[in-house]
């Protein structure tokens, strides 16, 4: 018995139609890669010294084959282990071609760096012209692209006729049952093929499983009638919708499926519901655990993240020295009061920190003991100097010190002022994840400002658009993120929009 794609139970056969092939022929397939990347890497190198030698340059297509065979036989053995993409073999049949382009981009990347290191210690890479290394990667990458795109292609045209599907069976009627075939059938209702649910304590032996009036699924037979099904066909999963509590109750299913060779896997009771990550973790000696949220920048991320800051933000830093140097001055001589101006505001886990910035109003000592109030446009606090430091965004630049010293980052979101009201409000009153942008440090520049969300929040849509903007590089950060958006900050600086 079958589960069509609308969700009912149907009643043909289970082997109408072409053949089937389990989804372990897939992973099995991705598993045959290394093969070919051996042969790109291979191929590529060939090719390069053929190209290479068709290009004009010195010696014939055999002698520089004689030449650079050795290196190109040790790096395309190297090659198929920095390669290796494990988590494909579960994600072949749903990534998209940007994903895929990113993961073998990345593995090159990697395997660059192991040739320029092993040809570095060992003196090889001397001799080897480096227009030659050029095309032999470039040449490996797209044979290696064009191998998995290509597996990709077939195992989608699998999917889509039917071919290559998952034959699971469900064990426990009730809501969690139900949620888990709404979500397979979402999911994957061209490859997975529900032989129906199986419930001790159903006093069934209907001759189908039928969506009842009010949308849930019968049962099909008991546990033992589970396991005659599974003599007389292949099922790949048995999937268990019973709660952990129920220990001897799981503990005597597991017993009688274990007379089939069939995995079995014990379904959790979130399967459907909306929540947020549905990973596994480990803690302390193993434990495992279910990820419902997760630090956004760890472990490499954040040495890669903390790098950035401190190598662009020392570059920068020495670079604009001068220009700063000429501001304080200019400060100093335009009106009375202190150079720079420091407040209270928040940080990485809606802790405070004092930012830096040039002082950019006519000096009021009494007004940082009342209530806040944001600069607004034509703002008369302001002195002629301070506009047009705030119009360029150079009022900004003493926050590089908040970067080195740790506080800040280069790109995150910007940090408000502790207090800052919005229509008389503080931005958790309006809304409810707000705090959820303090979760990274806050940046000097982010994906807001260069989305046109710059200066003051005056309106409550205006702070619900830089919210959605800072949590969306909150969940989304990479490091080509951060560069991206370094790059279009100075675009967007250069114009002056929404600058106050």
């Amino acid at each position: 018995m079958d589960m069509n794609t609308g969700g009912l139970l149907a009643g043909h056969p289970p082997y109408a139609g072409h053949r089937k092939l389990s989804r372990d022929a897939a992973q099995l397939a991705v598993d045959l890669l290394p093969l070919a990347d051996l042969a790109s890497l291979l191929l590529g190198g060939y090719l390069a010294t053929l190209a290479y030698s068709l290009l004009g340059h010195q010696g014939t297509v055999a002698e520089l084959w004689q030449e650079c065979r050795d290196r190109i036989i040790v790096i395309a053995l190297l090659g198929p282990l920095v390669l290796y993409d494990r988590q494909l073999r579960y994600s072949a049949c749903g990534i998209t071609l940007g994903a895929l382009l990113r993961r073998v981009s990345l593995g090159f990347v990697k395997l660059a760096g192991v040739a320029l290191a092993l040809g570095f210690a060992s003196r090889s890479i001397d001799t080897l012209p480096r227009s030659l290394a050029a095309i032999w990667l470039g040449a490996a990458f797209l044979l290696a692209l064009g191998s998995r795109i290509a597996l990709v292609k077939h195992l989608r045209l699998l999917e889509r006729r039917g071919i290559l599907s998952e034959t699971v069976a469900v064990v426990g009627a009730g809501p969690v049952a139900d949620r888990l075939i709404r979500h397979l059938l979402q999911t994957r209702a061209e490859s997975i093929e529900i032989v129906g649910i199986f419930d001790d304590r159903t006093r069934g032996g209907d001759a189908e499983a039928t969506r009842s009036a009010a949308g849930t699924f019968q049962p099909t037979g008991t546990v033992s009638d589970l396991v005659e099904l599974g003599k007389a066909r292949k099922i790949d999963w048995v999937l268990l919708t019973i709660p952990c509590s129920a220990e001897r109750r799981l503990m005597s299913i597991v017993h009688s499926l274990k007379t089939l060779a069939v995995s079995v896997g014990l379904c959790p009771e979130s399967v459907g519901l909306m929540l947020p990550f549905r990973m596994i973790n480990y803690v302390g000696d193993g434990l495992p655990v279910t990820m419902l949220a997760d630090r956004p920048i760890r472990h490499w991320n954040a040495v890669l993240k903390s790098a950035e800051d401190l190598v662009l933000g020392g570059l920068i830093t020495l670079l604009l020295l001068p220009v700063m140097a000429v501001i304080a001055v200019a400060i100093r001589l335009d009106s009375p009061g202190p150079i720079l101006f420091r407040q209270r505001r928040h940080s990485a886990n809606n802790d405070v920190f004092d930012v830096f910035k040039f002082r950019t109003m006519r000096w009021a000592p009494e007004a940082s003991t009342g209530a806040l109030r944001q600069t607004g446009v034509n703002d008369d606090r302001i002195t002629p100097l301070g506009r047009f430091l705030r119009k360029t965004s150079l009022d900004e630049l003493p926050q590089l010190f908040n970067v080195l010293r740790g506080e800040m980052s280069l790109v995150g979101p910007r940090p408000h002022a502790v207090n800052m009201r919005t229509e008389e409000r503080l931005g958790h009153e309006i809304i409810d994840a707000y705090p959820h942008r303090h979760r990274v440090k806050p940046g000097m520049t982010g994906w807001a400002q260069v989305n046109g969300s710059r200066g003051a929040t005056e309106t409550v849509e205006q702070l619900r658009r830089r919210v959605e903007l800072d949590i969306h590089y909150v969940e989304n950060w990479s490091l080509a993120f951060d560069l991206k958006i370094l790059l279009m900050t100075f675009w967007v600086v250069a114009r002056g929009t929404n600058a106050r």
